[in-house]
């Protein structure tokens, strides 16, 4: 008997934590499953999904009618092609990935009499990224499309409380396994000094950095006006936002942070692909999400050895011990992030113990190693 095929199914991979995320599991599953992944024609980050595939040895099958935006007529052609490809490929897992793929893909799951169907839904959407009208739409399909899944997937205690809350599926669909960092990136020793010159920051400055989407839910806005109060009572700071989105976004950030940057207080380095050396030059990292479902950035952070200060909402309530691993702030108070920021740049014995403490329970809890055997023994118990 050959190898269990598994078929991921993803809407799109863009920069970011989940392209991360699943580019690994894929490469990680590859050498003990068949591999097929499913996904929406994207252009920005096909050349790095190619290259995956080619040096892991997983299949790529490309869905051009697939896109996160509501379309009737795009939705219905998408749901055929993955009608006829689930037919064709016959997997003996459909694992599907975020909300768009998640949905057809269960349904053309159960249509085409699909056993064994598993979502991750990295992270959720019931608020933060829509009106309450078409959040309560999302959570009417998202109880409808767990009638046809055997396992959630889920990334923390809160984003499963989250979801059961709103009675989307049985707390027996449930299976809590953590992203997984491949800790060996974070193990490399980076001329700190050095770094700073080639990103064009002083060396004599402290850095306080934000890495992720420039999108609303992430709180970059919120990063800003913390810097803006943080400017009042000290000089010794730079601001680094590593990251992007959409060209509205990433306007909308810029133009609200215009005279730090005129001041030299702040300074936006773009999406970086040397992420790993790029956080080993901040001395406090700041993740202000509105709501948080993967955080890998936060969980990448500890493993470069940065104290972090966090919002508390979901999985980063999970990821951070408050006081011991990081410090939890209120989401949406620029004043008290603020503070927290000042208090770990005020004092070196809590930072020094946040980063020895973090660092020990992201080696435990999140490494790639962890993550690929809980995986793997779920496939196996399906």
């Amino acid at each position: 008997m050959g190898r269990k095929k598994i078929l991921h199914l993803v809407t799109r991979l863009e920069k970011g934590g989940t392209l991360t995320n699943i580019l690994s599991i894929l490469e990680g599953l590859a050498p003990d499953y068949e591999i097929v992944v499913a996904l929406g024609e994207i252009n920005s980050e096909k050349e790095i999904v190619l290259a995956s595939a080619a040096k892991a040895g997983y299949r790529v099958v490309w869905l051009p009618e697939l896109i996160r935006e509501i379309s009737l007529l795009k939705d219905f052609r998408s749901f055929l092609d993955l009608v006829d490809l689930l037919i064709h490929e016959a997997p003996f897992i459909l694992h599907t990935h975020t909300s768009k793929a998640g949905f057809l893909g269960r349904l053309a799951g159960a249509l085409t009499g699909i056993k064994r169907v598993i979502h991750t839904p990295h992270g959720h959407v019931y608020y933060g990224y829509f009106g309450p009208l078409k959040s309560g739409f999302v959570v009417l399909m998202e109880r409808f499309a767990a009638l046809f899944t055997n396992s959630f997937v889920v990334f923390s205690r809160a984003e499963r409380d989250d979801n059961l809350n709103r009675n989307i599926g049985k707390s027996r669909q449930y299976e809590i396994i953590s992203n997984g960092i491949r800790e060996t990136l974070y193990e490399t020793v980076v001329d700190i000094y050095g770094k700073k010159t080639e990103l064009g920051l002083e060396k004599d400055k402290k850095i306080i950095g934000y890495a992720g989407r420039f999108a609303p839910v992430k709180g970059p806005d919120i990063f800003i006006e913390a810097l803006k109060l943080l400017s009042k009572t000290r000089t010794d700071f730079t601001g680094v936002l590593a990251g992007a989105g959409t060209k509205a976004e990433e306007q909308k950030i810029k133009e609200i942070s215009k005279e730090l940057v005129e001041q030299g207080r702040v300074k936006f380095i773009g999406f970086r692909r040397d992420l790993p050396e790029v956080l080993k030059t901040f001395d406090v990292f700041v993740l202000p999400s509105r709501n948080e479902g993967s955080a890998l950035a936060a969980v990448e952070a500890q493993f470069a050895g940065v104290p972090v200060v966090v919002s508390s909402v979901g999985s980063l309530t999970d990821i951070i011990v408050e006081d011991e691993t990081g410090l939890l702030v209120k989401p949406g108070n620029p004043g008290q992030l603020a503070a927290a920021i000042d208090r770990i740049l005020n004092e070196p014995v809590l930072a020094s113990k946040l980063k020895e403490k973090a660092k020990k329970r992201v080696y435990e809890k999140y490494s790639y190693k962890t993550m690929l055997a809980a995986l793997k023994e779920l496939y196996e118990k399906l």
